[in-house]
């Protein structure tokens, strides 16, 4: 090659290596675009919870109403934190409800990085409690029905047996477990605090409506064991799931006892293996359709149906 040749070639090597670079600064642009518009987009609002919330079964440490309420699940629901917690409260008027959540249990399912991961919950209360061999309990609940175009006084008797029913499930809830925390992944007695601090409590209230809380350290699954102004708006997301009891044997109906999606409890290590109101009575902002039982509807139905509500929320914080 003469020293011409090799001239040119150099030129050539230099002007493609130019244009390369020119092509590739559009490039960098729209990614530099795309990830602060995902980053901008990631950060979602929170609330940050002033005073410590006691977890006692009761909803006087939460906002009334509760600021989200799922018509379908027929639950009210808030999430909050402070600097080294998560508080997470779920209540719910509807009998019906009440009953399927005590018998099947809750699973509150938590996802750090804001999507949908089922791999960290909350198991509360355990189903395994109440459906022991010769447990009379499935047919006395299952029997639990309106019957149709009857009067108050059927609808009044309904009521009391299910609430009699309800407190006496409420009595019994006396464990829950954990699954995907860092070191607590176990089945524990509500009365004493497991390795990781995470603590539930259920209870009905005056207004009969029954309430679900835990706190969860930020430690047990977060990588911080405290939020800074760093983590201000971190996306995390809540999952809370119920799952429908068996429908009785011929009747028909449009729900089913099927899990939600496919989730649901599942035994931990150790085991073998909108805007919402507040529900007095069974009311809601929808009227009529909460656990209140009428004479016009089947008021055992939402007992069948198996729920999944999501709540996609940020970190909270403050000096």
């Amino acid at each position: 090659m003469s020293l011409l040749d090799k001239l040119a070639y150099k030129i050539t090597l230099m002007r493609l290596y130019q244009l390369s670079t020119l092509l590739s600064i559009p490039v960098l642009l729209l990614a530099s675009c795309t990830s602060h518009k995902h980053a901008h987009t990631s950060r979602l609002p929170g609330v940050w919870q002033e005073q410590p919330i006691t977890i006692d079964g009761s909803n006087k440490d939460w906002p009334s109403p509760y600021p989200e309420y799922d018509e379908k699940a027929q639950l009210g629901y808030a999430v909050s934190n402070d600097r080294e917690n998560l508080y997470i409260s779920v209540e719910t008027g509807d009998q019906a409800t009440q009953l399927k959540i005590l018998k099947n249990g809750l699973t509150v399912w938590i996802d750090k990085a804001g999507g949908k991961d089922e791999v960290t919950a909350i198991n509360y209360p355990i189903p395994s409690t109440f459906t022991k061999k010769g447990d009379p309990s499935s047919k006395e609940d299952q029997g639990m029905k309106l019957p149709q175009g009857q009067g108050g006084d059927n609808v009044q008797r309904l009521r009391l047996a299910m609430s009699e029913r309800i407190k006496k499930l409420i009595d019994d809830a006396r464990e829950y477990s954990l699954e995907g925390f860092r070191a607590c992944n176990f089945q524990f007695p509500i009365l004493e605090r497991d390795s990781c601090g995470i603590m539930v409590r259920i209870n009905i209230d005056e207004d009969n409506e029954l309430v679900w809380e835990a706190v969860v350290p930020l430690k047990s699954f977060y990588p911080k064991g405290q939020v800074d102004k760093r983590d201000a708006g971190h996306a995390m997301s809540i999952c809370f799931e119920t799952t429908g009891l068996p429908r009785p044997a011929g009747e028909r109906g449009s729900g089913s006892g099927n899990r939600a999606g496919g989730g649901g409890f599942r035994p931990s290590v150790g085991m073998g293996g909108g805007m919402g109101m507040r529900m007095g009575g069974g009311m809601h902002s929808g009227g009529n359709r909460g656990g209140s039982a009428t004479a016009k509807d089947n008021s055992m139905e939402p007992m069948y149906k198996s729920t999944k509500t999501w709540k996609h929320f940020g970190l909270a914080f403050k000096e």
